[in-house]
């Protein structure tokens, strides 16, 4: 689909593309993948094992974009307009009257300038969503005047994808789009628990399809040769149609808002989900960068990534080819072939390994729920952290240093549908490093990297009698036993 050629030869020296690499490497940003297109070349595709071409990842708020496309096509078919009130689609949903969500249009939902975010459905698990947006009590607001983030107001949006076509939002975009794309043909977007697409936070693809779906947008509507989508609607979608600003700061994505589609700096846009997997794409340039990671927990992530993007790539690339560079191309090569999931790093060992080795640790009532901890080593890069907490016995196992790859031992957790536990044994895959931070200090970092993705640092330290825990869990609606503080016992 998209050709395989050098930094060179479409304007941009490899050094400046190893500079970026290395970049994301020195700040510690968690990174699975980085794509870097130039009209249909393709001048740089990075893959942090073990992700790979083929890895279908969760794209979270990316997944509001696509709908935003949905309701793109659903306006070429003439089944609504931007200006209908989103309330008069549902009128079998609405129980309490409430004047502002009656005025609230469609156009509102798309720049999330609406009457306010609803209830949370994680908590209240089990309700209709849609219920729980149409029928709050208070709202903070007129639609219209204000943006702020409303990732519920995109779930309502995806409802109204589902509703008009008669399809599901995937079913739906595959007809219309992804099929002419020739990709998506392993992605899949989950559900929520009353059946609907999880149309804010759950499509599963591939980073080449995300490629190839920037690749349309920024073509405003056609592929290869062909309009699929009126240009009209993709050249507004992506466009300024209201400030986002929230603060006086600003920030890498504080260029304003579209239709659920954010801008950039040099007149770009971008399509973004929560942990950085981000789409971006610069018209001025022809140039599309796409990448994903699990940066959740890490504020400064974003602004790292996309700051070294534009400030390494997009401000040395050249009108013109450059001259190969054979020397640059070899060192960018040697760099990218051997890119692995990120690890805490430390000492290699301590003289507290053997003082704590198989000991076990009495806890009283605590935030993490655990009941007793013992970390067993083999040798003094391996070890096993084993556990008892509200949920039973767990086994976690580590490396010193570098990531050890097996399953997540606690069972249960949601697969298909959004925040329903699963009751057929199934874990998440996950990878765990551990590191000596000091003497009597061991970190062990937690990374599930299944089509949920979050993450944990679990710090033990350890005195002569005693052990403190502290972990801080970085997931959507999971990983709750490992969010808060714990001290044990050496058990007499």
């Amino acid at each position: 689909m998209f050709e395989r050629v050098s930094p060179e030869s479409v304007g941009i020296s490899s050094r400046y593309v190893e500079k970026f690499i290395k970049n994301l490497e020195k700040r510690s940003a968690r990174m699975h993948s980085v794509l870097l297109l130039r009209g249909d070349k393709l001048f740089g595709e990075y893959y942090w094992a073990p992700f790979n071409k083929d890895t279908c990842h969760r794209m979270y708020s990316q997944t509001k974009s696509y709908v935003s496309i949905a309701i793109g096509f659903l306006l070429d078919e003439g089944k609504l307009s931007l200006d209908d009130k989103i309330a008069d689609f549902f009128p079998e949903k609405i129980r309490i009257e409430n004047r502002q969500i009656r005025r609230q249009t469609v156009r509102n939902m798309l720049m999330m300038s609406t009457v306010g975010h609803g209830t949370s459905w994680f908590d209240k698990e089990g309700t209709d969503r849609l219920d729980l947006y149409f029928n709050r009590d208070f709202t903070t607001r007129s639609p219209g005047t204000v943006w702020e983030y409303d990732s519920q107001g995109s779930q309502v949006l995806c409802a109204l994808v589902e509703k008009l076509s008669g399809m599901s939002l995937f079913d739906y975009l595959n007809l219309k789009l992804f099929q002419h794309l020739g990709t998506f043909k392993t992605a899949t977007i989950l559900k929520t628990p009353t059946g609907e697409s999880w149309g804010d936070s759950a499509l599963l693809c591939t980073s080449r399809d995300m490629l190839s779906f920037g690749r349309f947008v920024m073509n405003y509507g056609t592929w290869q040769g062909k309009r699929l989508l009126s240009e009209s609607y993709l050249r507004e979608a992506t466009s300024k149609l209201i400030d986002n600003q929230e603060d006086a700061h600003g920030g890498p994505l504080s260029h304003g808002y579209g239709y659920q589609i954010w801008r950039t700096e040099e007149n770009g846009f971008a399509f973004v989900g929560m942990g950085d997997e981000l789409t971006i794409c610069l018209p001025d340039y022809d140039l599309i960068f796409v990448c994903t990671a699990d940066n959740q927990g890490n504020p400064r992530s974003r602004a790292l990534i996309m700051n070294s993007f534009f400030d390494l790539i997009v401000a040395n690339l050249e009108k013109e080819p450059l001259k190969e560079d054979e020397e640059a191309q070899k060192s960018l090569e040697e760099l990218t072939g051997n890119l692995k999931l990120f690890t805490v790093k430390g000492a290699e060992d301590s003289p507290y390994r053997e003082k704590i080795d198989g000991v076990k640790y009495i806890f009283p009532e605590n935030e993490l729920g655990l009941k007793n901890l013992t970390v067993c080593f083999d040798g003094n890069d391996e070890g096993k952290v084993i556990y008892e907490n509200a949920n039973g016995k767990m086994e976690l196992p580590f490396y010193i240093n570098k990531n050890y790859f097996g399953k997540f031992p606690e069972l249960g957790y949601s697969q298909d549908v959004g925040g329903v536990r699963t009751h057929d044994g199934s874990k998440y895959d996950c990878a765990v490093s551990g590191a000596w931070l000091n003497p009597n200090r061991l970190m062990l970092f937690v990374q599930i990297i299944d089509r949920y993705l979050g993450n944990f640092p679990m710090t033990l330290g350890f005195n002569d009698e005693y052990i403190s825990v502290i972990a801080y869990k970085n997931a959507e609606n999971f990983l709750w036993n490992y969010n808060g503080h714990a001290y044990g016992k050496r058990e007499e």
